[in-house]
């Protein structure tokens, strides 16, 4: 048998190929975008497929179950090498696993078609176009949309009494759950300096806190506040303890908040609403998780106020 068709080759040297495409794009340009998501993983499929199938035929099971072997090897090499932690990897798997489909159909097709002359171009040509279109993607980037998420959650108690615990709630006593135990960061309690718009509102997390400066004060049925300061959205896990990965600064940043309290046959309904943007790409993917990990936020500090002025 060929080297090549060998299932170690065919797991290991893509993987290597892509821990130091995946190294060039997060060091040099601190890329969390399409080259990175997108196209580090059907690149490295394609090239696992291609070795797999390489001048024979394999069925496309066997060659997508190792091309996410070898995609595996390379969340491991991150690992190592401390370019990011377990939790963005185990997060961005699905997608990625999801993009194999794609590079290990091509790769098969290309390595079981092969013959000698212009195909043995395309690998090649993909390995050397990846730090293009790194520089490419990181030089085209766009201002990211401003996302909303809106939480709601009903309450028994006067809409007052409700708006005293909205504006300083009390430390949240609830162990952390579900996600919260992963490393995302989570809300633990909230104080006001003064009051009025121009109040300083401190929305302490486990990482750290968000400064909200107050712009509407309507007791008892609005307060609204732009954030200029955000804590690291998570905490990352990785062998060597705590790493500062990029994507924990600036890329995933709160601009504006609200609570909304409104009566309701003879309860308060109180919304609350986040506007942030999110820096990675793709954003359908990512922007779906990060919504989703808004709206745990959110039911953590709500059902804590209701619980809170309801006398739980």
């Amino acid at each position: 048998m060929r080297m090549i068709n060998k299932t170690w080759f065919a797991t290991l040297i893509p993987a290597v190929i892509g821990f130091g495409c995946g190294a060039f794009g997060l060091i040099v340009f601190k890329d969390y975008g399409w080259s990175l998501f997108v196209c580090l993983p059907v690149l490295v499929s394609f090239l696992s497929a291609f070795c797999t199938s390489f001048r024979r035929t394999v069925s496309f099971s066997h060659v997508y179950g190792l091309s996410l072997v070898s995609l595996l090897i390379l969340g491991g090499f991150i690992l190592i090498f401390a370019l990011d932690g377990l939790i963005c990897l185990i997060m961005a798997f699905p997608l990625a696993a999801g993009l194999a489909l794609i590079g290990a159909a091509i790769g098969r097709l290309a390595g079981s078609s092969y013959k000698r002359g212009i195909q043995s171009v395309p690998p090649i040509l993909l390995i050397f176009i990846f730090p293009f279109l790194v520089a490419f993607d990181s030089h085209e980037k766009t201002e990211p949309p401003v996302r909303s998420v809106t939480t709601s959650v009903m309450i028994s108690a006067p809409i007052e009494h409700v708006w005293d615990v909205v504006v300083a709630f009390p430390h949240i006593s609830n162990p952390p759950e579900g996600i919260f135990q992963l490393g995302i960061a989570y809300p633990i309690e909230a104080h006001i300096e003064s009051s009025g718009v121009g109040a300083i509102r401190y929305c302490t997390f486990s990482t750290g806190s968000f400064i909200e400066p107050i712009t509407q004060w309507e007791r008892p049925s609005l307060l609204a506040f732009n954030v200029i300061s955000n804590p690291p959205p998570m905490q990352e896990f990785s062998p060597y303890g705590n790493i500062e990965a990029s994507h924990l600064h600036g890329y995933m940043i709160s601009k504006h908040g609200q609570f909304s309290l409104t009566q309701r046959d003879g309860k308060v309904v109180l919304e609350g609403t986040t506007w942030y943007t999110h820096s990675l790409a793709p954003q359908w993917y990512w922007g779906t998780i990060s919504d989703q990990i808004i709206h745990r936020i959110h039911a953590r500090v709500l059902n804590h106020i209701r619980d809170v002025a309801e006398g739980r």
